[in-house]
């Protein structure tokens, strides 16, 4: 039972770490992405919002990191100590199995004559009572051959542990150096930030006129899209002489596996990070700014392409002056939008796959990255409204 519990808890442990060191990968592609991000979004004259939000993305996945080097940390404390209660539990098992090994083969000794055996057995009173030794004797001599492997056992595992325990020390050694490593760069990381903070306020005349920009840009594309989806629902409702919207069975049953997605999605690009999120609330950067963001926008490479995220139809393709063009994709009821392309790779009515290139992005302010705005719309009989992309794309 103890062996079993032995092998159990070391099991255990291995999937703990496995998951661990999952996460811990990761997170430092996360970290590596940002990094290669904010090198594309530095600008010396000036700092962009841009490599501020990637820079407080960037902070988070470090604590994130930090925390999980902890964790990893703590459970190595905790198998080196479970090992060593073992190493102490096997060592006090060899004593006794080898104390009981001892008074056997002094028993054995002491009756060690062929004849005694015989003598016992024959001085039996009865032919089942004669059995009965017979069987004792066979009995004996067999646990006595189990002792020996049982002792054999024992310390097999005991030596098994005390390389485990060797391993789980070194294994300590070198997350107690990561520890330290990723410590001294989360402080580097939160030096820079506050220097970024600080050079923000410096120029923050600029960045507000950015910003004023970018939100007019944004009005534009969603007025846009509310007319585009306004013209859909009219001639849906003209070709079935209903009045509202109304879906077939076709786009019924993909509007439902869409929305059995959810969470699932992959993201429109390849890599990047998201710089603005969803929803009305204060800028990340600016103090006593608010805005609203009908979707997210995710800065990415200079010229990356874009993703279809999951199957359906290319239902409205428009372009808006001084903002790119725009791709809108039906997935039954929802709309997914696509918008600040450059180029368009598909046209109204195309049929796409999940993850099909939609178009190339245009490049963002400073010119050396991309942002891709990404909406996600649902229409029913009651209206049209957004929903968090957050909510549908992977994490």
């Amino acid at each position: 039972m103890f062996l079993a519990l032995c092998f159990q808890s070391f099991g255990q442990y291995k999937q703990d770490k496995a998951k661990l060191k999952q996460e811990e990968k990761a997170l430092q592609k996360k970290i590596e992405n940002t990094k290669n991000l904010i090198k594309l979004t530095r600008n010396s004259e000036q700092l962009t919002i841009a490599e501020l939000a990637i820079l407080n993305h960037q902070i988070a996945y470090r604590e994130e990191l930090v925390s999980n080097i902890n964790y990893q940390m703590r459970k190595l404390e905790d198998e080196i100590a479970n090992i060593e209660t073992q190493k102490i539990q096997l060592e006090n098992n060899i004593k006794i199995l080898k104390d009981e090994y001892a008074k056997m083969l002094q028993y054995a000794y002491k009756n060690r004559n062929t004849e005694f055996n015989l003598f016992y057995v024959f001085s039996s009173k009865s032919y089942s009572e004669a059995f009965q030794r017979m069987n004792y004797i066979d009995q004996y001599a067999t646990y006595r051959t189990k002792q020996v492997a049982k002792i054999e056992e024992t310390k097999a595992l005991l030596d098994s542990n005390l390389v485990l325990l060797q391993n789980a020390k070194a294994e300590k050694e070198n997350v107690a150096k990561l520890q330290e490593e990723e410590k001294s760069n989360f402080l580097k990381d939160k030096q820079t930030q506050q220097e970024a903070l600080l050079k923000l306020k410096q120029n923050e005349s600029n960045l507000q006129q950015e910003l004023i920009a970018q939100e007019k840009k944004k009005k534009e594309i969603q007025d846009k899209i509310n007319k585009a989806i306004q013209e859909e629902i009219a001639a849906a409702a003209a070709a079935s002489k209903n009045k509202g919207f109304s879906m077939t069975p076709e786009a019924t049953s993909l509007a439902k596996s869409f929305t059995t997605n959810k969470g699932k999605l992959p993201w429109p690009v390849l890599k990047g990070a998201i710089t603005s999120k969803y929803g009305e609330h204060a800028h990340e950067s600016l103090v006593g700014i608010k805005v609203n963001n009908k979707g997210i926008d995710i800065t990415t490479e200079l010229g990356a392409d874009v993703r279809c995220v999951f199957e359906g139809t290319v239902s409205s393709v428009f372009t808006i002056p001084g903002a790119g063009k725009v791709v809108m994709v039906s997935h039954g009821n929802f709309r997914t939008v696509y918008a600040n392309l450059q180029e368009v790779y598909v046209s109204k009515g195309d049929k796409l796959q999940t993850k099909e290139k939609v178009g190339k992005l245009l490049p963002a302010l400073n010119g050396k990255i991309s942002e891709c705005h990404f909406e996600i719309w649902k229409i029913s009989s009651a209206g049209t409204v957004t929903d968090n992309p957050e909510l549908w794309i992977l994490k």
